[in-house]
């Protein structure tokens, strides 16, 4: 298993796993969650937990925020 990715935001310490990750980078890509769940075999709800789970953790309301402070503290890169 992959361990977690790990970063400091701030004062926060972020451990991402890699499911995680990879659906916030189809989301730095521009994908729903309806495409994201075909691209990974999963169902649209569970990318959309992936993702609550991935904002919580970066402390952000919306993915597009994830996306950013993700960008910044170089978990994901933009295409």
């Amino acid at each position: 298993m992959t361990p977690h990715r790990q970063t400091d935001v701030g004062t926060q310490n972020l451990a991402l796993s890699p499911r995680e990750l990879e659906c916030l980078t189809w989301v730095c890509r521009g994908k729903s969650s309806g495409d994201i769940g075909s691209i990974l075999g999963l169902s649209p709800r569970t990318v959309d937990s992936y993702l609550e789970k991935v904002a919580a953790k970066l402390r952000v309301r919306t993915r597009i925020e994830a996306v950013a402070v993700a960008v910044r503290a170089g978990l994901v890169e933009p295409d």
